[in-house]
């Protein structure tokens, strides 16, 4: 049972009486009694609503609410029954307000726009009478403000007369859409949009207003980063306030009160008026059953062969007789019909090889990988195994013209880009629509004229999400056209979904819903008919033989060809390719570790001059040092420190952009355990087993899938899902892989995050999380994996725009049992007071140019006093969940984070603000062994347990700063020598004068969730 009794962003609206108040509080909506008795509960958690709003007469309650995966407008009587749904269709619509006469309500919606082309947002009313929707803004012909550009219109409000509707007009500036400019238009719809008031700097958000004409309205001015100033202004002039004031709606009770959220308490105050503010109190108990399963045993080093799941990226040849792919840190072929494959070229440990891709005579393969530093894409033929460079380094996805002269490929920033490789001059076309990754791979058309990838829309510039569309692209003249499959449907991902040419031109085979489709295509690349679904199994990444009779496919880790008549159909049910491939670990030496001082996690003391025994790559003894023990292998930290493996339990692998930097700077800051929470599936799969197998170095990966989730998505790793039976076969994948964490992302419907929280637990044995606290818990998931990153709801976030976080967060926290991944961004300045670590080899040499320099930036500017104070507060959020009984694990975010270094950077300001070494190396440790359920093996330095260790140089316990003094890792009792995997990168070269890297920082963060990004003083 949780008891919440302050809120951190809940909204209440009351009646015009004032005597009836109803609040959203953690994805519930609850009538609050002012006599302090207890709450009633009036909406169900799968509703999600936002926004309530009592009519006029009091009677009734309007919202926007998320049941089933888009915004609707919904109204309910005041007791909570009676609910109704008012709108439909695919379009979000947000923010009712009600008429005077309450016959009305008038909202902002992306409804009347595009799918493809885009679809801001404009004000509409609909009528309770009959449901008859009307449209007020954007409408032909109309005159406003701004309307010489791109805007939005949002957050509506009836005059008191009924004659107008008040909204707030945002237009962007640069990559942002603040809301300047207070707007008016006619009830009907009729006459030009009106300038009624306008600000300069700061954005207005959710103007009210009273029955007498009296405003209010919020305004956001910029903070440091992660924080803002929020401030109420009524009647024009701000309000002085001593507390912090939530981002929910003010709402006026009757002409001279206004009803606001101020630090955690909904609060009537009289604005400019002198008089004791009072009060409304909460006491909201909330029934959330927590789910008990038993959790899989993990068979992380077990000495036995394994077959090989994580088969990547595979190309089916153009005479179809063969199949291409990556696996164990090496290219193979294999015969469609059996036997054994054959390795083609093997990367070392520091390297990383991906993406084969045939050439059109079959005689040889494209593939990218990062031997030289960064990635590039190479040509290998397979008769004598000859090797050429065929682009500059920073290019990924490369793909030979039909005839062999030009290479299509992307570069690091997302630009899509052809190169003549007579002249090696390169032919930038488009750059990636949206952020939040890479677009999908370029496939050519027939004759050369056209590429074919998948690229994100944004529907609007009030929110990030958009669809994953067909892009095609004219190589002569750069032009692009934007297509659906079907509208309102997303492609899955943009990394192994296609399209995918077939070599007559006829058709693109896409996958959506995680099925295979073919969509019929003119030979430029224009949908000639519907989409037709080809499979009702899983798939991914299909590939054509060059008579385009054969599709090559992946499903539950099998690889599928399905053979096609000349119209498209299948000729048959799909057949598996027999692929024989198997690994296992390398057999560690028997060791010993002599340590100056062993702290092992377990909450003894540290201990001096202990030595640990290792054999079969775990821990045996721990014992006093004995000198001259005999063992195969001895490994002096006698002037050191030893620690339990350093855990990362938030990243990101991003081979495609980072190669294998990302996972050897891991282990050069200590880090022998990650957590992926998001990634293509088959790509983590094979990262594992690379990894597992001693092919690449790297921390082990407890690894995923992609970020599952609704129609809608951000991220190239989001999965898109429209229907229960696409999730259920993006599931199906989870199981045949083997996954170890199961995470829905910011648009996936309740249904859905409740179904894949069931899938994960009951079937898989891992835990499940998400973004979303309230949701996230009662629909049955393990965790959240931030306290504050993009949520679907406008207010409804773990902290304020402030950084403080409430009682109502923290009772889930502890009281509920739901785990916290902290990821503590505000920690970035940190560097500023430590500059040295910018000069570190572990940047210079080993972090890619983009970041090196991004962090020689930050080196140079000393934190600001609003940074340490959003630092510390963050901070205290985690102590409070700690001192609770919560749970915290840390984790970085990486790569959108500096890899590496960041969790040193978290774990400094953890200490800097009140927690001791012990306590902040143990959110690193042992908590995220436990938070995921593989605390059997990992965690602590204890004899049992895997011997996953950092050798620290320094006593840390004496200078924590000494931690990142990292020499050396086992991981399983293979050791990684940091000098050894600097030595591996030499420093970059400096680029050249007309090449620029940060267009790849900027296209890592842009539309991300973990970089300050606010639309209209909103998290989004």
């Amino acid at each position: 049972m949780l008891r919440f009794t302050r809120a951190t962003n809940g909204a209440a609206t009351a009646t015009a009486d004032g005597r009836r108040v109803i609040a959203e509080v953690q994805n519930v909506l609850w009538s609050l009694p002012q006599d302090g008795s207890p709450a009633t509960p009036l909406t169900p958690p799968d509703l999600e609503p936002g926004r309530p709003v009592f009519s006029p007469d009091g009677r009734r309650v309007a919202m926007s609410a998320y049941r089933g995966g888009t915004f609707h407008i919904w109204v309910m009587r005041a007791d909570g029954t009676g609910l109704r749904r008012l709108t439909d269709g695919p379009f979000d619509h947000r923010a009712p307000a009600w008429s005077p006469d309450g016959r009305t309500l008038a909202f902002c919606s992306e409804r009347g726009g595009d799918p493809v082309a885009g679809s801001p947002y404009r004000i509409w009313t609909v009528s309770l009478a009959d449901g008859g929707l009307r449209r007020l803004t954007g409408v032909p012909g109309q005159d406003g403000p701004g309307q010489d550009g791109t805007w939005e219109d949002l957050d509506p409000v009836f005059s008191p007369d009924g004659t107008r509707v008040l909204f707030l007009r945002a237009t962007p500036v640069a990559e942002t859409l603040p809301a300047r400019t207070l707007a008016s238009v006619a009830a009907d719809g009729s006459g030009p949009v009106r300038t009624e008031h306008t600000v300069t700097g700061d954005s207005l958000m959710a103007p009210a207003l009273s029955p007498a004409g009296r405003t209010a309205w919020l305004s956001a001015a910029p903070g440091p980063r992660r924080a803002e100033k929020l401030t109420l202004y009524a009647d024009g002039r701000p309000v002085p306030l001593d507390g912090d004031l939530a981002p929910a709606p003010p709402r006026w009770i009757g002409d001279d009160r206004l009803l606001i959220t101020l630090d955690g308490r909904f609060r009537v105050i009289r604005p400019h008026r002198d008089g004791p503010a009072r009060d409304i109190p909460l006491d909201a108990t909330l029934e959330v059953p927590r789910p008990r399963y038993r959790v899989k045993e993990y068979d992380l080093e077990a000495d036995r062969p394994r077959p090989v799941r994580g088969i990547h990226l595979p190309a089916l040849s153009p005479d179809g007789r063969s199949v291409a792919f990556a696996a164990l840190g090496a290219l193979w072929t294999a015969p469609v019909t059996g036997g054994a494959p054959r390795r083609i070229l093997q990367a070392p440990a520091t390297a990383y090889v991906q993406g084969p891709v045939w050439t059109p005579d079959g005689r040889a393969l494209l593939h990218t990988d990062d031997r030289d530093g960064l990635n590039t894409v190479r040509r290998r033929e397979l008769a004598d195994g000859r090797d050429s460079v065929l682009s500059p380094p920073g290019r990924v996805y490369g793909s030979l013209s039909p005839d062999g002269t030009r290479l299509a490929a992307l570069d690091l920033a997302g630009r899509l880009i052809v190169r003549d490789l007579a002249s090696a001059t390169d032919t930038p076309l488009v750059a990636a629509l949206g952020g939040g990754g890479l677009p999908g791979a370029p496939s050519w058309s027939p004759d050369g004229r056209h590429l074919a990838l998948c690229d994100r829309n944004r529907l609007s510039r009030r929110f990030r999400e958009g669809y994953n569309l067909i892009r095609i692209v004219d190589t002569a003249t750069g032009t692009a056209r934007l297509h659906a499959l079907a509208p309102h449907t997303s492609l899955s991902d943009r990394y192994a979904s296609g399209p995918a040419w077939s070599p007559d031109g006829r058709h693109l085979a896409c996958v959506a819903e995680s099925a295979l489709w073919l969509l019929p295509v003119t030979p430029d690349g224009t949908p000639a008919g519907p989409a037709r679904r080809l499979t009702d199994e899983p798939a991914d990444h299909p590939s054509w033989s060059a008579d385009s009779r054969t599709l090559l496919y992946q499903s539950n880790a099998r690889l599928r060809l399905l053979t096609l008549r000349p119209d498209g159909t299948p000729d048959g049910a799909p057949r598996t390719v027999p692929v024989s491939l198997t690994y296992r670990r390398p057999e560690p030496v028997d060791t010993v570790v002599h340590a100056g001082l062993l702290w092992d996690a377990t909450g003894t003391p540290p201990r001096a001059d202990v030595d640990l025994l290792v054999s079969g790559g775990r821990i045996t003894a721990v014992e006093p040092h004995r000198p001259r023990r005999r063992a195969a292998r001895t490994v002096d930290a006698s002037r050191g420190t030893v620690l339990p493996g350093l855990w990362d339990a938030h990243v990101h692998p991003y081979p495609y952009t980072y190669g294998a930097r990302q996972g050897a700077l891991h282990l050069a800051y200590g880090i022998t355990t990650a957590v992926s929470l998001g990634g293509s599936a088959y790509e983590q799969a094979r990262l594992r087993e690379d990894i597992r197998a001693g092919r690449l170095a790297a921390p082990r990966l407890l690894a995923g899938g992609e970020l599952l989730d609704g129609s809608r998505v951000a991220y190239s790793m989001g999965r898109a899902h429209r229907t229960h039976a696409g999730l259920a076969r993006s599931l199906a994948r989870a199981e045949a892989l083997d996954w170890d964490f199961v995470k829905t992302y910011v648009r996936a419907p309740y249904a859905f995050m409740e179904e894949a929280a069931r899938f994960a637990r009951e079937v898989l044995g891992v835990r499940s999380g998400s973004h979303l606290c309230a949701p996230g818990i009662q629909s049955g998931q393990d965790l959240t994996t931030h306290l504050v990153a993009t949520e679907r709801a406008e207010y409804g976030h773990g902290a304020t725009p402030a950084g403080h976080t409430q009682q109502d967060t923290l009772e889930v926290y502890t009281r509920g049992g739901f785990d916290l991944v902290a990821t503590p961004f505000t920690a970035l300045p940190l560097i500023g007071a430590d500059p040295s670590l910018a000069a570190d080899r572990r940047v210079t040499a080993m972090m890619p140019p983009w970041d090196a320099a991004a962090l020689k930036t930050a080196a140079a500017k000393p934190p600001t006093p609003e940074q340490y104070t959003a630092l510390e507060r963050e901070v205290a959020v985690y102590r409070a969940v700690l001192a609770g009984g919560g749970r915290v694990a840390l984790g970085t975010d990486a790569p959108l984070t500096p890899v590496g270094l960041h969790l040193h950077l978290a774990l400094r300001a953890l200490h800097r603000y009140g927690l001791s070494p012990a306590e902040a190396l143990t959110t690193a440790t042992r908590t995220p062994a436990r938070v995921y359920g593989a605390d059997t093996h990992l965690g602590t330095a204890e004899p049992g347990k895997l011997a996953d260790l950092t050798l620290v140089d320094g006593d840390p316990f004496t200078d924590f700063a000494d931690l990142v003094r990292v020499r050396a890792v086992l991981r399983a009792g293979t050791p990684y020598e940091r000098a050894d995997l600097e030595a591996a990168y030499p420093d970059p070269a400096a680029p050249a004068p007309e090449q620029s890297w940060r267009p790849v920082l900027r296209q890592l963060h842009r539309d991300s969730c973990c970089t300050a990004h606010r639309v209209n003083g909103r998290f989004v």
